[in-house]
This record gives C-alpha cells, sequence and structure tokens, in this order.
C-alpha cells in the first residue's frame, strides 16, 4: 500500500528563497540585474527537486509568500529581498519613516555601535518598520536580542539611498551616529 506524499511547504519555501536568494546557478537558474529568473526554468529546478510539486502550488505558494518575500511578474520569479548574490537594488530610493529598527543578538552591539550596522552575509541590512517585528526577527535567532532604533530621517537627510520591499526597509550600511540601542521591556510576572 503507497504511503501518501505529504508535501511540506514550509521546507519547499526554505529551498525556494536559498536557491533564489543566495545560489541560483546551482539549480541553472539565471537571474537579471534585480533577481528575477525565468519562472519556467525555477520550475523545472523545483519539480527535480520536489517532483509532486505542480505549477498551482507553486503559483499558490509565491501568492501567499510569507510577507511578499516573492514577486511574479508575468513570467519571472524573483525573492523580493535577502540575496547574498550581487543584484541591483529592486526600486528606486524611498524616503523612509522617522524611524526604523534592526534586531539581532546582544554580543554584537558594541561592535555596531562603534562601525555602523552593515550587511553580515546578505548584500543589505533589513530594517523593520516597528521595534516588535525586529525584535521578533531577532528571537529567531538567539536568546539574548538586541533592538537598534534607527533614525532612518536624518540617515536619509545625510544621503544615505533607502529601498522598500513590502514591509522591510533595505540598506546598504547605517553610520553609528544614526543608531541607538532600544530597551526591552522585561515581561511582568504575571505575563
Amino acid at each position: 500500500m503507497a504511503i501518501p506524499y505529504e508535501f511540506d511547504a514550509e521546507r519547499f519555501s526554505r529551498w525556494m528563497s536559498y536557491a533564489l536568494r543566495h545560489n541560483p546557478i546551482r539549480y541553472g537558474l539565471t537571474p537579471d540585474r534585480h533577481g528575477f529568473v525565468d519562472f519556467e526554468a525555477f520550475f523545472l529546478a523545483a519539480k527535480h527537486r520536489y517532483p509532486h510539486v505542480s505549477e498551482d502550488r507553486l503559483r499558490g505558494l509565491i501568492e501567499a509568500g510569507g510577507g511578499g518575500r516573492f514577486e511574479l511578474m508575468g513570467n519571472r520569479l524573483r525573492a523580493r529581498y535577502g540575496h547574498s548574490i550581487p543584484m541591483e537594488p529592486p526600486s528606486p530610493p524611498v524616503e523612509p519613516p522617522g524611524r526604523l529598527y534592526h534586531g539581532t543578538e546582544a554580543a554584537r552591539a558594541e561592535t555596531i555601535l562603534v562601525q555602523g550596522l552593515e550587511p553580515l552575509d546578505r548584500r543589505m541590512v533589513h530594517l523593520s518598520e516597528t521595534m516588535e517585528d525586529a525584535l521578533g526577527i531577532a528571537r529567531h535567532k538567539t536568546d539574548r536580542p538586541v533592538v537598534f532604533r534607527i533614525d532612518a530621517q536624518d540617515a536619509h537627510r545625510a544621503g544615505i539611498p533607502f529601498y522598500r520591499e513590502q514591509r522591510v526597509y533595505l540598506v546598504s550600511r547605517i553610520p553609528p551616529q544614526f543608531l541607538r540601542v532600544e530597551p526591552l521591556l522585561a515581561p511582568t510576572p504575571n505575563s
């Protein structure tokens, strides 16, 4: 008796992010200068790795795409942000809100306050619109998070370009004079 195949959408989405953001060449994909690859070529690569994926399921995952992580434009597909491969900014610079936030591990705080905020294994630094979002991201990586407040309007006026992809702002670097550590509220004993 055959066991029915269970499609693991979360695992597939992680692989899709890896293939589009970090190693498209490994899967025979050729991204353009903005990170777009041919949808049909991606589907064939996905089908090779995940034989049970259908084109409809792939399109559904892209549309559901966890916070707009993927974009399908005609017959071109890309991850919106998070790339380690060289690519040009996806859109023209935008004017950011007054403040943005970045969450990371507390062990990096002192270095960041001296050197500024720079991408580690990505092309751009990811910034969140709310402290809560930044803290949530940091908590996925560490049990000792720290959140930086970025004086984004001041940085923008100083000539630092900001880019926006869905709910994420991207920037190549934030110098230390535009950074402050946000105090994290400790949970109350009854929570």
